[in-house]
């Protein structure tokens, strides 16, 4: 009999490798700010909530945030990106993991549908606490760590940016989340505790 633990173990090791390669694959989405930008590391975090509970998710957000600033260092945030991209990232997965396995534990609601009604809760989930932390944690980040007063028109406007990009990565961890976990879901049966 194999160690579950090992298993589990080894799996969030492999998350994360594929997560932080989609990590570093970022982009811009909003023209004129390349401070925030689109990436789908997301996608593999969430796929492991799913498979193996919430906090298995969370482990794979943590050492992908972790392992990328390693790489490529504080730079001029400070780290607050690699925070901010924690935080939303939870954010999503957790309760996206705990609706959709309820759902579709009830057996009320099957596959695509469990999904959608997951992913529209969370996406909201996702942009409350993306508006309230960057309200928060933002001013506070960049007067400690930057020396650097935000004016309150400049942070709504960053808050507007981060919420159009929270609201896109909602939408595509949406979209992704079902075919995804279904074409991965027999091959992960055998890694379940």
């Amino acid at each position: 009999m194999r160690n579950k633990t090992l298993v589990k173990t080894i799996l969030i090791g492999l998350f994360t490798a594929i997560s932080l390669v989609l990590f570093l694959l970022e982009f811009p989405i909003i023209p004129g700010n390349t401070a925030l930008k689109m990436d789908f590391s997301d996608i593999p975090p969430l796929i492991g909530a799913i498979s193996f509970g919430p906090l298995f998710g969370v482990a794979v957000e943590a050492f992908k945030n972790i392992l990328e600033l390693s790489f490529k260092g504080l730079g001029t945030q400070m780290g607050f990106g690699n925070l901010m991209n924690f935080i939303v990232g939870i954010a999503f997965i957790i309760p996206f993991s705990l609706i959709y396995r309820s759902l579709t534990k009830a057996e009320k609601f099957k596959g695509l549908a469990a999904s959608y009604i997951a992913g529209a809760l969370s996406t909201a989930c996702l942009l409350i606490v993306g508006v309230g932390a960057n309200y928060v944690i933002a001013p506070l980040f960049f007067k400690y760590f930057l020396n650097q007063e935000i004016p309150k028109q400049v942070l709504w406007g960053f808050i507007g940016s981060a919420g159009i990009l929270n609201a896109v990565k909602g939408i595509v961890l949406t979209v992704c989340a079902y075919p995804i976990s279904k074409a991965v879901k027999n091959q992960l049966e055998n890694f379940k505790a």
